[in-house]
């Protein structure tokens, strides 16, 4: 443990895997670790497992308090969340029935332990790409509008080159609206047909559908190793890692369900990663051998890189001690995160054109490339 995590590391982790084990922590300790868990917006997870052991009362009161009002903030940003799903579904009226629930929100309706104060501010949906038009066009008319002011480079990057469309906020609310139409980028090396994830959609409260188990549990693998950059991200992975238990607690057939669909839709590697650093951070207990039953796993090589990378990423950084490993560790993941999404010749440019923006922020240039 002491060669891969460090002491705040092992500190948020303890709490995370065991949270009877918060009921010895000094105040010290909880100062650092209430830090740490805000950094990574888990306190209201913390809140949640330690309601549930009946500890809220033995942990010093201070802590038990910010704890308590993360939880009351939770609930406060899912409600808001289930009401702008509703207002959306208002506005689509027929057009709503072809959309797929996705991330949080979906956790929240399908009613999987891990959405009980999780903290989320953005309502995630899956629509077929050829009703992008009208769906955007229904939204902007009834009172959404783009979340940014969109240029042309903007435009383009969106259109083309994105799997989904530019955030939708409402004039009277904050609660953003992402619209997908697949779940990986268009440009990018793996390969996905959204119909395929479509097909075994289920039902739940409310008229929507979300994933079925073992496509949610896949596109959350899917969309914390291929889609993101895993800075300060250990909340997606713990989504990975209760989704594993609470669909696999007495479902055996669920472990051999999740394989066959990550080999059939191509989606062994994340898959690979996820179980492999549930296992290295939460201790996981999972089927023997189950990575060895997927066709595309990654390399030894590859396996030594991101194990040394990806914990100095998902774990926050010390507060008070910065770390120049965990920097340059964050800064290759990033560059692999953009690899993974665009071709060389789109990456590099595109790249550019970020930097430009951190050096004159809010003077964009009009590319050639992006008027074409």
């Amino acid at each position: 443990m002491t060669e891969y995590f460090s002491a705040h590391h092992q500190l948020l982790l303890a709490a995370l895997r065991d949270p009877r084990a918060l009921a010895a922590y000094s105040i010290e300790e909880w100062e650092l670790l209430l830090r740490l868990a805000r950094r990574v917006k888990l306190l209201g997870y913390l809140a949640v497992r330690l309601d549930e052991h009946n500890l809220l009362e033995v942990i010093p009161a201070r802590a038990a308090n910010l704890i308590r009002s993360a939880l009351i903030r939770a609930r406060k940003f899912q409600q808001l969340a289930r009401w702008e799903l509703n207002r959306v579904q208002l506005a689509l009226q027929d057009d709503a029935s072809s959309l797929i629930v996705l991330k949080g929100m979906a956790y929240l309706l399908a009613d999987l332990p891990i959405a009980r104060g999780r903290l989320f501010a953005d309502v995630d949906l899956l629509a077929p790409k050829d009703s992008l038009p009208g769906i955007e066009a229904t939204l902007l008319q009834k009172g959404w509008r783009h979340h940014q002011n969109l240029t042309a480079y903007d435009e383009r990057y969106y259109r083309e080159w994105s799997h989904e469309l530019p955030a939708f906020v409402h004039r009277e609310r904050e609660t953003e609206v992402d619209i997908h139409h697949t779940l990986v980028s268009p440009l990018g090396k793996l390969k996905l047909n959204a119909a395929d994830f479509r097909q075994k959609a289920v039902p739940v409260e409310g008229g929507w559908y979300v994933l079925c188990p073992e496509d949610m549990t896949l596109h959350c693998a899917l969309n914390l190793f291929q889609n993101n950059e895993l800075l300060d991200d250990l909340r997606h992975l713990l989504d990975f890692h209760e989704m594993l238990q609470f669909f696999g607690n007495g479902q055996p057939l669920f472990w051999q369900r999740l394989v066959d669909r990550a080999n059939q839709l191509g989606l062994g590697r994340p898959l690979f990663y996820g179980l492999y650093f549930s296992r290295l951070l939460f201790q996981a207990t999972l089927p023997a051998g189950l990575e060895e039953k997927l066709h595309q796993r990654p390399g030894r090589l590859a396996r030594r890189v991101m194990r040394a990378c990806v914990p100095l990423a998902l774990l926050p950084l010390d507060p008070d001690k910065p770390s120049r490993r965990a920097g340059l560790a964050r800064l290759w993941l990033y560059w692999r995160s953009h690899w993974l999404r665009m071709p060389l010749s789109v990456l590099l440019p595109h790249l550019a054109y970020k930097f430009y923006l951190s050096i004159f922020p809010g003077k964009p240039v009009e590319s050639r490339q992006a008027n074409q």
